[in-house]
C-alpha cells in the first residue's frame, strides 16, 4: 500500500474544508445552536431570521409546557386527556372498521335476497307481504291482476325479511355517519388542540375537551357491535329495527 502523496493530502484536506463549509452553511440556514461562528449569512438574512424565530418558539413552547407540568393538577389532566383521547381515537376506528365490515354484508344479504325473489313482469325482484299484497323493491304494491301471475320460488324471502334487512343498512349507514362526524369533528378537533405547539391546553380546555369526548360519543360505540364474518347472513329480524309501511301506490 502506497504512503499518501502531498497531492492526497491537499486534496482531503480541501474536501474536508468543503464539507466543514456545508456543515456550518446548513447549521445558519436552519438556526440550529453551535458554538461556531457565523460565516455565511448575515443576521439580517430572512432565511436566518426564520428559522431563529422558529427554533426560539419552539424553546419557548417547551419551556411553557415543562413550566405547566410541573403543576401536579395540570400534569394529572394532561395524561389523563392524552389517554382517554388515545383511547375514544382507538376505539371509534375499529367500530368504523367494524360497521364497515357489516355494512358489506348487508349489502350482499340483500343483493342475494333479490336474486333469489319472484320476479314481476318488469324482470324486478318482488315479495309477498303478510297479508297477500305483493310489493316491489320500494314497497308499492302491485296490481292484483301482476300479482296474480307471480310465478313464486321455494326460497323466496318474504316482504318482512327483506325490508328488515334494508332497514338494518340504513341504519349501519347512519350509525357509521355519526361514527365519522366523531372522529374527524369531536377527537380530530380536540386532537388539533392538544398538539398544538404554539399554544399549551389550560386546565379548562382539558376539562372541557374530556368532557366532550364522553358527552358527543354516537350510539354506535355505546352498543355491542356484533363482529360478522364475510358470509353471515345480518339479523333482520323485524322487531329489532323501525317499521317500515308498506306503501300503496
Amino acid at each position: 500500500m502506497r504512503n499518501p502523496s502531498d497531492e492526497d493530502v491537499a486534496a482531503q484536506q480541501a474536501a474536508d474544508r468543503r464539507q466543514l463549509d456545508f456543515d456550518d452553511l446548513q447549521r445558519e440556514v436552519t438556526g440550529q445552536d453551535g458554538a461556531r461562528m457565523r460565516r455565511f449569512l448575515s443576521p439580517d438574512d430572512p432565511r436566518v431570521m426564520s428559522a431563529e424565530k422558529k427554533a426560539a418558539k419552539e424553546r419557548a413552547y417547551r419551556d411553557l409546557l415543562d413550566r405547566l407540568l410541573l403543576d401536579p393538577e395540570y400534569q394529572a389532566l394532561y395524561t389523563d386527556l392524552g389517554d382517554k383521547l388515545g383511547q375514544a381515537e382507538a376505539e371509534t376506528d375499529s367500530a368504523i372498521a367494524m360497521i364497515q365490515h357489516q355494512l358489506r354484508v348487508a349489502d350482499q344479504a340483500i343483493a342475494d335476497m333479490e336474486a333469489a325473489a319472484a320476479k314481476g313482469p318488469d324482470g324486478q325482484p318482488v315479495f309477498r307481504a303478510p297479508d297477500g299484497r305483493v310489493v316491489n323493491a320500494e314497497g308499492e304494491e302491485l296490481p292484483p291482476e301482476i300479482a296474480a301471475g307471480i310465478q313464486w320460488p321455494a326460497n323466496a324471502p318474504s316482504a318482512e325479511d327483506y325490508f328488515a334487512a334494508k332497514r338494518r343498512r340504513d341504519d349501519l349507514e347512519t350509525h357509521l355517519e355519526d361514527l365519522h362526524i366523531y372522529r374527524n369533528y369531536t377527537l380530530g378537533g380536540i386532537r388539533h388542540r392538544y398538539d398544538d405547539r404554539d399554544d399549551p391546553m389550560s386546565k379548562d380546555d382539558m376539562r372541557d375537551a374530556l368532557k366532550r369526548i364522553d358527552e358527543a360519543r354516537p350510539e354506535a360505540l355505546s352498543v355491542s357491535v356484533r363482529h360478522e364474518s364475510a358470509n353471515a347472513t345480518p339479523d333482520i329480524t323485524p322487531s329489532a329495527f323501525p317499521q317500515i309501511p308498506l306503501t300503496n301506490q
